[in-house]
């Protein structure tokens, strides 16, 4: 009886054991965390290299008259050839010439006044030198004298002015081209600045591009990079770099111009483009903004390790930020797979699961 007494908690702490490992609330192992990756370079080069262009041609030009009026004629309409130097629009021209003949006619009126007050300076600068009038009088038909030339050049200043008004009465080609555009009607009262008409001259079509200013950093003046239109099955063709604008757009782009170097389709002002660039380098890397974790000032990212199943906390220095993404400009490479987003539930070295890209809602039922 001593010994089955001795034996009954060892009996007891057994069966506790075994109820512990039968428990569904025993711990289990940890699961690996999903988590969406992205290849860094490879895969979202692609994505990146290309990039919607508008087609212009290179000398186009908003006519407008310089002082309003009524519209009297509209001689195009949108679609006609033009010539350089041929009248499009002309104004009512009755007004322009009344202004016109007012103007001439102050401008007699102080051309006589001016003489007038010439011979009059003569005469008391003369009768001046013989003592007959005082240096009051002299000095009285000095100044008489200049105001008198300061109101013949504004009569002069105001005839050029009525005199151009007339001559500007009538839009003319700037340039060999067509009307792609008439905003107003004749008999249409026009405000001076108002747009009437839009011209675009012919074979030296542009392509308009805002690239991120990483990549534009890459290409210089004559750099040739391909394009098509954006329709399906487009021909591909090339264009040639010319300049890239010094001013930063929204942060972190910039407008490049590209002449078309050489097209075997017809292309017109409006297209719209595809331009395919070179893809990122080792020095051009970018990651999506969430995928940047930073705890205690400093950046970093998690590098998906594929051997070990894991993710490893790598320390980056970071550049510009481009739209929803930040350059890296060291700490990556190339081809390595970083987690895109929620890394601030991570671990350094914790085992994690590549999310597909499937949908697994209809498995939610499933144990």
């Amino acid at each position: 009886m001593h010994i089955a007494r001795s034996l009954y908690p060892v009996g007891l702490l057994a069966a506790a054991l075994m109820l512990s490992a039968c428990s569904p609330d025993a711990a289990a192992p940890a699961q690996p965390r999903s988590v969406k990756l992205e290849a860094i370079g490879a895969g979202s080069a692609d994505a990146a290299s290309h990039f919607v262009a508008t087609l212009r041609q290179e000398h186009r030009a908003d006519l407008a008259f310089e002082n309003g009026g009524r519209i009297a004629e509209i001689a195009v309409d949108v679609g006609d050839r033009v010539r350089k130097g041929q009248v499009l629009a002309s104004l009512d021209v009755e007004p322009a010439r009344l202004r016109l003949t007012q103007a001439e006619a102050n401008l007699r009126a102080a051309t006589g006044q001016a003489k007038e007050r010439q011979i009059q300076l003569q005469q008391q600068q003369a009768m001046f030198e013989d003592g007959v009038v005082s240096q009051a009088s002299l000095t009285s038909a000095q100044v008489a004298h200049d105001s008198a030339q300061s109101q013949l050049r504004v009569a002069e200043s105001d005839r050029a002015l009525a005199a151009r008004a007339l001559r500007q009465s009538e839009l003319r080609a700037p340039f060999d081209g067509s009307v792609v555009a008439r905003l107003l009607q004749p008999q249409a009262d026009a405000a001076a600045g108002q747009v009437v008409v839009q011209v675009e001259g012919q074979g030296q079509p542009q392509a308009v591009a805002t690239l991120p200013a990483a990549i534009a950093q890459g290409l210089t003046p004559g750099s040739l990079v391909q394009a098509s239109r954006a329709d399906a099955n487009a021909a591909a063709f090339t264009l040639r770099l010319r300049s890239v604008s010094s001013r930063l757009e929204g942060g972190a782009s910039v407008q490049a111009i590209f002449d078309v170097a050489e097209a075997s389709i017809p292309l017109r002002s409006g297209d719209s483009l595809m331009l395919s660039l070179s893809g990122a380098s080792e020095n051009d890397l970018s990651v999506p903004l969430p995928a940047v974790i930073a705890q205690q000032g400093k950046d970093a990212v998690f590098v998906y390790d594929a051997k070990a199943g894991t993710v490893v906390r790598r320390p980056v220095k970071l550049g510009p930020i481009e739209g929803e993404r930040i350059r890296v400009t060291s700490g990556l490479r190339s081809g390595e797979q970083v987690v895109a987003a929620g890394g601030a539930f991570l671990s350094d070295g914790q085992a994690v699961l590549p999310l597909r890209a499937a949908s697994h809602l209809n498995d939610a039922g499933r144990p």
